[in-house]
């Protein structure tokens, strides 16, 4: 055990290792509530490669993907901007259960793009996140839902988030 230590007792494991950065990347997405009260999401994947843009407008009473495009800003090969139409296929798709296994199913595989499925997976995530609360009167990313106890925040949501996590495991 002792070389695993160095001359100053601490233990060769944490040390933090000499590093060099190679590369990033960011996914940003940022919520915006529409004057026709729908919910506008902006998303961004940017890499060394690319930057893809993602724009999604959803219903909030039903949910429903109402239009989407994307862009391909920056891109490594002149093929890549021919998928960005297949954000298009993700219009009258709703936020609920199986909505990942469509998207993927669209915009993913061998005739779409890995990146914008990410983007989109990511953006739809965030979506309904936004959503929570709205069904009972909260508004999009309420405030005043966020104020409520822990609790009360778990019994509004449970339908919503079963099985999703540790929190809303149905036994």
């Amino acid at each position: 055990m002792s070389e695993l230590l160095n001359k100053d007792g601490i233990s060769n494991l944490d040390r933090i290792p000499v590093k060099r950065l190679v590369s990033k990347r960011d996914i940003g997405i940022e919520a915006f509530e529409l004057e026709n009260n729908h919910l506008m999401l902006e998303a961004t994947f940017l890499d060394p490669y690319h930057l893809i843009r993602l724009n999604i407008h959803i219903d909030p009473v039903t949910k429903t993907i109402i239009n989407a495009k994307s862009e391909f800003a920056s891109h490594p090969h002149s093929a890549c901007p021919l998928v960005a139409i297949k954000a298009k296929l993700l219009i009258g798709l709703k936020i609920e259960r199986g909505i990942t296994r469509l998207i993927s199913q669209r915009i993913g595989g061998s005739d779409g793009c890995i990146h914008l499925r990410e983007l989109t997976l990511e953006t739809i995530n965030f979506a309904a996140t936004t959503l929570i609360g709205f069904d009972e009167g909260f508004g999009l990313m309420s405030r005043d839902f966020n104020l409520l106890n822990e609790t009360e925040k778990v019994e509004i949501s449970r339908h919503l988030l079963k099985n999703s996590c540790h929190v809303y495991k149905q036994e």
